[in-house]
């Protein structure tokens, strides 16, 4: 498995090198695996009981959290980096 970014309420919040677009985390909880996007919080796939799944959206609400979130992603995903699109076009 991927390194943890977060750890909430025993939901365990990871994100993948070589993944794809749109932008979003895998939430662990149990044997239940769902993937969110990152910048609406909206489920993509997968099950979470309902209140998990709020938490996981509330702490994404966080601008902060939000912004770790997706800088991770990018990080570990640079070729699906927009900013990377646009040097290579001013290149």
């Amino acid at each position: 498995m991927a390194p943890e970014l977060e750890n909430i309420a025993g939901v365990s919040l990871v994100i993948y090198s070589r993944d794809h677009l749109l932008p979003h985390i895998h939430a662990f909880y149990g044997d239940h695996e769902a993937i969110i996007e990152i910048r609406s919080g909206k489920l993509i796939k997968g099950f979470r009981p309902a209140k998990k799944l709020k938490i996981v959206q509330q702490w994404l609400r966080v601008a902060d959290n939000r912004m770790r979130a997706e800088k991770n992603f990018y990080e570990l995903n640079p070729t699906l980096n927009p900013e990377n699109y646009r040097k290579k076009r001013e290149s």
